[in-house]
């Protein structure tokens, strides 16, 4: 394949080269403690994080400083909501957790901070932030809230041991018994009626995924309440969605509304009359292509054609309730059964057939269904094939005093029990029940340690260090001895047990708890810390199968590959597990921890990599949830409804930075310039709000898709945090032995190298410059390794002082080596000009991208309908094959600088610029004709279908390999560049007569083609 037509990383060549340094890298024994760099940000403090002892070293974040550029400006706007944002709200729920009063006035962050099982991550996150905001530019306002931040979490964690002596404490309270009622089919809930229930707390994926939806289910109300909310999904009185069987409207009519700006701007649907008291009354509200529909006992009462809001609208809701309403209106007192969520707005007739059974001509919610069938309990079971169980909140929650921790040391804004009941012997399972369910809980434990890590290790504070080791005496605790006072407790942890934990789908989500551990053993030597790390391996499943290159990522028969294995791994669970294994490794784990990473991220990149990066997504005949990984090779059957969930790509990013050290395979380095340059710097919105942190969740990359930008208190807005907040971390690396400064990403940014007395800052523009120029400061021998991109086809000069540097043809995907001592002043120019190439999606070449360089440049636009941009593009080509000749060609800027492009009347833009426009990542490529410039030759531009990938799970519908293989002209431009047109007929010509070998044309066909090759010559001459 040439420059100009190929999959975004060619498998064959990233696997042979991954290979070899993976070989070399499990080889070499870690490098003793001795060996370590020291003062990663705080004077004195080893360095023990990412390639702490490899060959190749990371610089401390405050010894490289971004200069102006694109990088630096959305840095600085999260900076600036970090300095606005109100720390002492992170502490309120860490204080409810330790008897401790809160300040008057504070609200919760919101969100997932509200109060729920995964309350307390983004803490973790902000400190991550602020310390590394203080580390880049040594701003005293970071440090001021980071060391305060801290200061009240050593106190939470003192006030929550110290009950431990102290008699008289509560403890966590039994199930509540929560029965049923007849329903309208089988039984039903009775609310706020003696049932004991409240209201429900619905899982956050019954609504974050939804545009076009249907919502249905059957009250019978007990009162003639107005305002009493059937659903309440958002985050507060400002930003929510609701159907209520009573309005306080004249008649009070039943009403759905959704607004993003209070009861003021609400859009809203609303009936004729009211919904009588006494009697089961069907409810459904519709939603598709801004049309919403209200039904009443299978009718269409009222609809809006104007609805410009959807559930996407919301960000991600921390509030999604049953029966509750965001506003303090009175609990809901009714019985309710058969409620389904639809990902897809039914037809009439599909409505009315749920008023005659549970589940009519439906099948019954394929996002989710309760039925309310369950025996008893304080948990709403999901009769769709997606297992998102509701908790039922009881009417009295009980409890008594304080509770008291099972192990000393244990921190958290949940209690302790919401941790360790995902061990034996509850195994406590994904849900909403705070009493009898789990989220993650070790997912945030791990963010809290993370935080109070960087704390320690970027600025110095000795008391997050004392606070993180005692949180991790309390995790070996927790994951050995376990569960020791509860009645049913049987014995110490097994490895049974573990894998049976983190098996478990979200409950067993850990993010990269297994990270701190080994770096907390390699500051304090206890050995315990390095065990607490091995707990956490997946050995069950999904540890083994990497180790031996096993892709069982997606699969069609989980029950033999684990007890709770889904058949489709949730991306952001296992991905951060790899960069734990690298921790492992480097802390004399073993080379079973390195391969087991690197061939898991073979499995990811390219395999199931969109072209910004990102990962994820549904496919025909998946579950829905996109979240989850795709099936091997399946990236065009996954775009329409792609999740690219944005945390994800950051892990994913993260593991490739940490492979490299090991390998130094540039490899990985494009990819982590590809993952940053596109989704992550696409992450942040280019606005200077403040209000919240304006970062995205999801980055699909479906046609006309848009983003939405917010994510207060969830897990990509917590990364988001993280990440525009350490863009220099990977610009520059250095050689252990001081022998070489490898210059990684070409961004404007100045380096440090105090040991060895340099100082080289590059001035560039990049990525909106295609080149950069480094100002040597300091005099010496020393290697300078330039990364030669692999996208960098149109080629790699260096000049030295002015003159060519000697370093021969620059391979793309390779670095060159500049070897000299060094004068001040002494200045190297790199030109790696950019050039249009197009990538295909590894499934179905038709489904094409479009990249600048390393940046992707998607249509800007709606096509409508789900509809993909078809284009034609080869008619343009010349001789060189260069795109931007003729095909898609420049239109100059944007007012930031961004590169604009232009073709067939349309706009592309970088990835990276920060709005909400709706724009196509990929297009479909239409040749119908084998035509040269624009002589046609007659003959249809025929398929060869070899060399297709085989889908190792089958997508609904979708043969398999495809039969959407290359086309003669393809296979034709492939080989572009041409030296003369005679090479080029020559190629035209072998190409036909293997067509022809396989059946796909005529001789006569071959002719044609052939002699309207020849009669182009000056169709095909490039311009000078």
């Amino acid at each position: 394949m040439t420059a100009s037509d190929q999959p975004g990383v060619s498998r064959r060549t990233f696997v042979r080269a991954s290979a070899v340094g993976l070989a070399l890298a499990a080889t070499a024994r870690p490098l003793p403690a001795a060996a370590r760099t020291s003062a990663p940000g705080a004077a004195g403090i080893p360095y023990v994080g990412a390639g702490s002892n490899t060959p190749v070293r990371p610089f401390p974040l405050g010894e490289v400083r971004l200069n102006a550029g694109l990088l630096q400006e959305k840095r600085d706007r999260m900076k600036a909501f970090l300095r606005a944002y109100d720390e002492r709200r992170f502490l309120m729920l860490f204080n409810d957790q330790a008897g401790r009063p809160n300040p008057p006035g504070l609200q919760l962050p919101g969100g997932w901070e509200d109060g729920g099982l995964l309350s307390g991550h983004w803490a973790g996150h902000y400190l991550s932030a602020l310390a590394q905001a203080y580390a880049d530019q040594g701003e005293q306002v970071f440090k001021d809230k980071l060391d305060w931040m801290v200061d009240e979490l050593a106190a939470c964690q003192a006030a929550i041991t110290a009950r431990m002596d102290t008699p008289g404490g509560g403890n966590e309270p039994e199930e509540p018994v929560i029965g049923r009622v007849e329903g309208r089919f089988g039984k039903g809930l009775r609310l706020n009626g003696g049932s004991g229930a409240e209201h429900l707390r619905l899982p956050q994926e019954a609504v974050s995924q939804l545009t076009d939806f249907t919502i249905a289910t059957w009250v019978n109300l007990a009162t003639a309440q107005t305002w009493s909310r059937i659903f309440d999904f958002g985050q507060n009185t400002t930003v929510n969605m609701f159907l209520t069987a009573r309005s306080g409207a004249a008649g009070n009519p039943p009403r759905f509304a959704i607004t993003v700006g209070g009861s003021g701007q609400e859009q809203q649907i609303t009936g004729p009359s009211a919904v009588p008291a006494g009697e089961w009354v069907h409810l459904a509200v519709t939603l598709a292509g801004g049309v919403g529909t209200l039904y009443v006992n299978g009718a269409a009462v009222a609809t809006n054609p104007g609805m410009s809001l959807d559930p996407t609208s919301l960000g991600v809701p921390g509030n999604i309730w049953i029966g509750r309403s965001q506003y303090g209106d009175p609990l809901l007192d009714a019985t309710i059964d058969e409620f389904h969520i639809f990902d897809r707005a039914l037809g009439a007739a599909e409505v009315q057939s749920l008023t005659t059974s549970a589940a009519g001509s439906t099948g019954g919610g394929n996002i989710a269904w309760y039925r309310f069938d369950e025996d008893g309990g304080s948990s709403a079971l999901d009769s769709s094939p997606n297992g998102r169980d509701a908790g039922i909140v009881p009417v009295t929650q009980g409890g008594g005093g304080l509770w008291v921790s099972t192990h000393p040391g244990y921190l958290g804004a949940v209690p302790e029990d919401a941790v360790i009941r995902l061990g034996p012997p509850r195994f406590a399972v994904y849900g909403s029940n705070p009493d009898t369910n789990v989220w993650a809980p070790w997912y945030t434990q791990h963010k809290i340690m993370r935080g109070l890590l960087d704390a320690y290790t970027l600025t110095g504070n000795e008391r997050a260090r004392d606070v993180v080791v005692r949180m991790a005496e309390w995790a070996h605790l927790a994951l050995t001895v376990g569960d020791k006072n509860h009645p049913q407790y049987e014995g110490p942890i097994t490895r049974s047990d573990l894998d049976l934990m983190w098996d478990t789908y979200i409950a067993g989500e850990y993010g990269g708890a297994n990270e701190v551990f080994p770096e907390i053993y390699a500051l304090t030597g206890d050995e315990r810390h390095l065990e607490t790390a091995k707990l956490f391996d997946n050995r069950e499943s999904l540890f083994g199968a990497c180790v031996e290159n096993r892709d069982i990522l997606v699969v069609t028969d989980p029950a033999k590959l684990g007890r709770r294995r889904p058949a489709r791994l949730h991306v952001n669970q296992h991905v951060p597990n790899f960069v734990g294994y690298l921790r492992i490794f480097e802390q004399g784990g073993g080379p079973d921890y390195l391969r087991a990473a690197a061939n898991f991220f073979g499995m990811v990149v390219p395999h199931r990599m969109f072209s910004h990066g990102g990962t994820g997504g549904n496919y025909p005949g998946s579950n829905n949830n996109l979240e989850m990984f795709q099936n091997r090779d399946n990236i065009a059957n996954a775009l329409a409804q792609s999740g690219a969930e944005t945390c994800s790509v950051y892990n994913v990013s993260k593991l490739a930075r940490n492979l490299f050290f090991h390998t130094r395979d540039p490899a990985y380095v494009d990819y982590y310039e590809r993952a940053v340059l596109n989704q992550i710097a696409g992450s942040r919105a280019d606005t200077a709000t403040t209000g919240n942190p304006q970062v995205t969740y999801f980055q699909p990359v479906g046609p006309g898709a848009s983003r939405s930008y917010g994510n207060t208190g969830t897990c990509c807005g917590g990364t988001g945090l993280e990440n525009h907040t350490k863009y220099q971390d990977t610009v520059y690396f250095k050689s252990a032995d001081g022998s070489a400064l490898w210059v990684n990403l070409f961004v404007p940014s100045t380096v440090t190298w105090a040991e060895k007395g340099f100082t080289v800052t590059q001035e560039t523009a990049f990525p909106r410059e295609a080149g950069t120029r480094l100002r040597i400061d300091g005099s010496g021998r020393l290697d300078i390794r330039l990364r030669v991109p692999a996208w960098a086809r149109n080629g790699f000069t260096v000049l030295v002082n002015g003159t060519r540097a000697p370093v021969g043809a620059a391979k793309p995907g390779t670095y060159v080596t500049l070897r000299r001592t060094w004068r001040r002043g002494d200045v190297v120019e790199v030109s790696m000009p950019f050039g249009i190439r197009i990538e295909r999606a590894l499934d179905r070449p038709d489904t094409q991208s479009v990249m600048w360089g390393p940046l992707l440049m998607p249509i800007v636009g709606d096509p409508g309908s789900g509809g993909y941009r078809e284009l034609s593009l080869y008619r343009y080509l010349k001789r060189d094959g260069d795109y931007a000749r003729a095909a898609i060609t420049p239109a100059g800027t944007s007012p930031a600088g961004d590169p604009l492009f232009t073709t067939h009347g349309f706009t592309l833009r970088p990835w990276y610029v920060g709005d909400t426009q709706p724009h196509s990542a990929y297009f479909r490529r239409v040749e119908p004709q084998i035509v040269f410039g624009s002589i046609d030759s007659g003959v249809p531009n025929v398929r060869r279908d070899d060399g297709l990938p085989k889908y190792d799970v089958p997508v609904s519908g979708i043969p398999s390999p495809g039969t959407d293989g290359l086309t003669f002209l393809d296979v034709v431009w492939d080989q572009a560049p041409f030296a003369t047109h005679g090479a080029f007929v020559s190629t035209v010509a072998r190409t036909a007569a293997e067509f022809v070998r396989a059946g796909r044309l005529t001789g006569a066909q071959q002719d044609a083609v052939v002699a309207a090759a020849a009669s182009a010559r000056k169709e095909l001459t490039p311009e000078p």
